[in-house]
């Protein structure tokens, strides 16, 4: 291959590579994941390999150490354990939107906590309302939830016809109901509490933040106790998936080195190597490779932990963890029998009609009242009628509102079919009509 043809080679694959990275890094891709999963899960289920679902679901994995053992099933391994990386994920978003996001500015902030509150506090009621005085009443922290994923998912179908500031706004809403939705499963959804447990999961908690203050920034240390600390809030019976949270809230959100110092540094570094008579070989020549790899370090020292946790994490929790969710979860025998004895059931009107009208009654209703006496304000670009459109979009509940589906009706399969489904049909009809709504909206301004 000649001199020209691999730059030309070079010059291709460097197009590439960014394009493909944007691609899988887009909200887009990890919705498809999430759909694919869930529509996989759904068809296991209800063809005739379905026992091979159920079998799968329920296979115990384990890990067998002399006289010690520890087994559970599949799917507890990904709801107990794995989905406590999503829940950790969570809480560094949750802290970045705080320190500098939208939750920074106080009008924003006011804004969006009003809403929120509006769409977890109108569903709650709906939900009541259908199931008061009934067992099934547990289920009113089901309709709450929003699924981030899936709700920006359904926005870039109408992503050219919508502000873009639109987009931050939902992604704030969803955190702060994320919040709520955390709050709820660790206060409501508790049954029994083992104090000493508990105590010492937090101890090892407020130890990480002590370490964050003396400026500890050692992945492997934030690891080691983390995992310490899962293993606790699995005794505590409280839900392990809180302590991803807390744990997400200690992690150092400061770089190591102040950015003045560091600018220098990386200088006189970059300096030494143009001052190279000949080309840098970061292969051939080891001090070459030496002084590149300060430029990384002096990088690192410039980020913060949080960033790049938050960074190296989005991939896998939207690639594999989540899908792997939907797909041991989603698996709902579906059928008109279902379907009918699900919109017959308390608990399938109460979830589809908070998911539907509490979310767009409750969002709608709070910004309305917030706007009239100036309590909060809107993002640039964005209207009442924006916002309306954003409340119906919210009502698509499925990964949470399933996570809290089987906290609440744990041991009662035909509540937990029951939920699942109307949890389905719900978020299918949120999402439509909200993508409908603001792709009129959007035609009907335009023509004005």
């Amino acid at each position: 291959m000649s001199d020209n043809d691999k730059n030309v080679l070079e010059r291709g694959l460097e197009n590439i590579q960014p394009q493909f990275s944007s691609f899988i890094r887009a909200q887009t891709t990890s919705s498809l994941f999430l759909l694919m999963s869930t529509i996989v899960a759904l068809w296991w289920a209800n063809s005739i390999y379905s026992a091979s679902y159920v079998n799968l679901v329920h296979t115990p994995v384990g890990l067998l150490f002399g006289d010690f053992e520890f087994k559970a099933s599949l799917k507890h391994i990904i709801n107990d354990g794995l989905m406590v990386i999503f829940f950790f994920l969570l809480g560094l978003e949750i802290k970045r939107e705080v320190l500098v996001g939208d939750l920074a500015q106080p009008e924003n902030r006011r804004m969006l906590i009003l809403c929120a509150l509006g769409g977890m506090i109108s569903p709650a009621l709906i939900y009541s309302m259908f199931n008061y005085s009934l067992d099934s009443q547990i289920g009113w922290g089901i309709p709450m939830a929003t699924d981030t994923a899936f709700a920006l998912g359904v926005l870039t179908i109408v992503r050219k016809h919508i502000p873009a500031s639109l987009l931050a706004f939902i992604v704030g809403l969803a955190i702060v109901d994320d919040v709520g939705a955390i709050l709820v499963i660790a206060i409501f959804y508790t049954e029994q509490i083992s104090v000493m447990y508990l105590s010492s999961a937090f101890a090892l908690v407020a130890f990480l933040a002590i370490a964050n203050y003396a400026g500890v920034r050692q992945p492997l240390f934030y690891i080691v106790i983390s995992i310490i600390t899962w293993l606790l809030m699995l005794k505590t019976g409280v839900h392990p998936t809180v302590a991803g949270v807390a744990i997400a809230l200690t992690v150092p959100a400061r770089p190591e080195v102040a950015s003045g110092k560091l600018v220098k540094k990386a200088k006189s570094i970059i300096k030494s190597i143009e001052k190279k008579p000949q080309s840098v070989d970061v292969l051939g020549n080891k001090d070459d490779h030496d002084e590149i790899l300060k430029v990384r370090d002096v990088a690192e020292e410039a980020s913060t932990p949080l960033r790049r946790w938050e960074g190296a994490l989005h991939l896998p929790v939207s690639l594999f963890i989540l899908p792997l969710f939907a797909l041991t979860n989603a698996g709902v025998v579906v059928s008109f029998s279902s379907f009918g004895a699900s919109l017959q059931s308390p608990v399938g009107l109460g979830i589809i009609s908070g998911l539907v009208l509490g979310k767009f009654i409750g969002i709608s209703g709070a910004c309305w009242l917030a706007l009239r006496y100036k309590l909060g304000s809107l993002p640039s670009g964005v209207n009442f009628q924006h916002v309306i459109g954003a409340s119906l979009i919210t009502g698509i509940g499925f990964t949470m509102s399933t996570f809290i589906a089987m906290l609440g009706f744990d041991g009662q399969p035909e509540q937990l079919q029951y939920a699942k489904t109307a949890i389905l049909i719900g978020s299918v009809v949120a999402a439509v009509l909200g993508a409908i709504y603001l792709r009129v909206i959007s035609t009907k301004q335009s023509q004005e």
